[in-house]
Order: C-alpha cells, then sequence, then structure tokens
C-alpha cells in the first residue's frame, strides 16, 4: 500500500517535439500518492500529450520518467508496475458495442478473474459511479455523461493505483459532471487512488484538486498565470471584444478570430459598486473562496467564469468582504493580455 509520502511519477528533463517543434519541455515534475491533481491549461497548453507520454502512448524526444523510483523511459525496470497499475480514460472513451457489464469487466476477465469475483467487483465499481443497475443496458445506448462514467467504472475496476482523466467534463452536461467530480472524490477517498485530471477550466480545477499545475505552451509555470480563458475576439463599433460563453470583455488589440486571453490579478481592482473612471471593463459577481496568500488576499470571485483577484489585506479588511459577497471586478482594455 503506498503512502501519501511516496512519489508515484517522477519526470526529469521531459521534452516532447513534433516535426522539430516544441510542444513539451518539463524539467522536473512530481507526483505523490493519494493526492488529486489537476493540469490546467487552454487548448494546446500540453496537458493530453503529457498524459500520452506518461503512459508511453508517446515516446519523449528526450528525458526520463520514473514510476515508483524505477525507470520506465528509457530504461524499462518499472514499466510492467506502470502498466498494471496506472489507468488513463480518454475525454472521447471508445465503449465495446455490448452490455455495460462486459465493457466494465473487459479487464477483469484479461486478468481471468472467475465470474463470481468479475460480477461482484462490476457491482461495486458501477455503484461508485451511480450505475448500479445498468448492467445489461447496452453502451452505445447511453448519453455522453452515463458513458464517461462507465468508462470511470471499467477503469476502476482493475484497481489502480493512478488513476488519469482526461477533460471528462469536456462533452458532458453539468449535472452529469458535477456527478462525475463527486465519484472523482469518493475514488480518491475510498480507495487512496491518486488521480491526475485535465481540465481548462479554472474553477473545477481549484474546486477539484489539492495540487494544480498550470500549463503555458507546453511548460510548467511557477507564478501561475490566472484567469485565462478562451473564446474569440470581435470588432465592435465600440473597440474590440472578447467573448465567450460567459464573458464579454474589451480588449486593447488589432487581433481577430479564436484566442486565449488572460487578465493579470494585480491589473483588476474590486469594488463594492461599479465606479466611474476610464477601466472599460466591469464585471459583476460574486466571492466564491478567500484565501490568505501571504502578503495579500487572494480572492475567487465568480462573475461568469471564476476570476482570481489579489488585494491588500488594508482594502479587504475596510470592505468586510467574506464568501457570498458581492463586488464589481475593474480593469482595463490595455491590460488585457491576448496569449
Amino acid at each position: 500500500m503506498l503512502k501519501q509520502t511516496d512519489t508515484v511519477y517522477e519526470l526529469c528533463d521531459l521534452v516532447k517535439e513534433f516535426n522539430g517543434h516544441r510542444v513539451l519541455s518539463l524539467p522536473h515534475l512530481v507526483f505523490k500518492a493519494g493526492v488529486i491533481y489537476c493540469l490546467y491549461g487552454t487548448n494546446g497548453s500540453g496537458k493530453t500529450t503529457l498524459f500520452e507520454l506518461m503512459t508511453l502512448l508517446q515516446r519523449p524526444t528526450h528525458g526520463r520518467i520514473l514510476f515508483k523510483g524505477c525507470e520506465v523511459y528509457p530504461g524499462s525496470a518499472g514499466l510492467a508496475d506502470m502498466r498494471m497499475k496506472v489507468t488513463l480514460v480518454h475525454q472521447n472513451p471508445v465503449l465495446f458495442d455490448t452490455t455495460v457489464f462486459r465493457n466494465v469487466d473487459y479487464g477483469l476477465r484479461i486478468r481471468k478473474w472467475k465470474k463470481p469475483q468479475r460480477k461482484k467487483r462490476v457491482r461495486e465499481c458501477l455503484k461508485v459511479v451511480g450505475l448500479d443497475g445498468f448492467q445489461q443496458k447496452k453502451a452505445r445506448e447511453l448519453s455522453g455523461g452515463e458513458a464517461q462514467r462507465v468508462a470511470i467504472a471499467r477503469a476502476l475496476s482493475i484497481e489502480p493505483e493512478i488513476l488519469l482523466l482526461d477533460e471528462f467534463s469536456a462533452n458532458i452536461d453539468s449535472d452529469n459532471r458535477i456527478l462525475i467530480e463527486k465519484v472523482i472524490r469518493t475514488i480518491n477517498k475510498q480507495y487512496g487512488t491518486t488521480i491526475i485530471f485535465t481540465t481548462h477550466y479554472m474553477d473545477q480545477a481549484y474546486r477539484m484538486a489539492e495540487s494544480v499545475i498550470h500549463l503555458f505552451k507546453g511548460k510548467a509555470v511557477t507564478s501561475h498565470i490566472r484567469n485565462v480563458y478562451r473564446g474569440i475576439i470581435k470588432k465592435t463599433e465600440n473597440g474590440s471584444v472578447f467573448e465567450n460563453d460567459s464573458l464579454r470583455i474589451f480588449v486593447a488589440t488589432p487581433v481577430k478570430g479564436e484566442a486565449s486571453i488572460a487578465v493579470p490579478t494585480s491589473a483588476i481592482s474590486v469594488s463594492m459598486r461599479p465606479v466611474q473612471s476610464s477601466m472599460r471593463n466591469c464585471l459583476k459577481g460574486k466571492i466564491k473562496h478567500i484565501i490568505d496568500d501571504g502578503n495579500a488576499i487572494l480572492l475567487r470571485v465568480n462573475s461568469g467564469a471564476v476570476f482570481e483577484i489579489a488585494i491588500t489585506r488594508e482594502s479587504f479588511s475596510n470592505m468586510q468582504l467574506q464568501p457570498g459577497s458581492e463586488v464589481y471586478l475593474n480593469f482595463k482594455a490595455s491590460s488585457v493580455e491576448v496569449l
């Protein structure tokens, strides 16, 4: 049994290149046992590539990968153990065209478990994901959220020590997203499984994970690039506007079309009511979390999307802020960075 202090993965000088273009560069990254990690970043930041390297679905261009202290690349001392103990669930999992039971017990059949043991284990795993009773349903007739949960149950059935979930909530509705988030916490708590998931939703990253690793253009950034959003920049009569399903933000850029933006935490001022100023962006929101960050107070504010803002202790005290307080986020169009 692994202890929480044990290192399960260690990545050293890991580099991946495609056609001479470097898409991932990680000098040193460590994952500990029993922790829920999130790899957070926009599309193209290297999240899926990293998962594929960690499972050797792709080979690194350079570097070393160690699993539980044994090298799995370029050596292979820990390779067999890793393949037995690590399971990856893809963003769009492929289910076999048969029953839910036959999908979930696939790995157990390969490992030659006897049928009574398989039935017991399948039911246990389907209970964890909230699908007990679905054993005889056709897998191809399930909704997207149900299919994702079956894929997680299939991964769980072989008792992995590490569960990798690639964008598990990208193509499902909010109800199933909430269910799967609960499932992830249950698996971690009940089995002590190390869980590493990827997402481009900042609120989900911080809501779910004990440790969030920010990836940006293939690198793990130590000074976190916060308030990163993906959408479209349009030209309007009033200037350039960044839009997605949740946000509408004025930007000072000639760029048009799809883009990622970042709003630096230091560029955002917080007020209890709208302010009259030259700042073109004024977003109303509600405080979700308050974190003592040492020299400052870090606020997470839901304003359509979740923003992180650093304010002074004095400002925090003067405004008497608390979780649930309504505030306004104010920042200049010129402070918005196009990535």
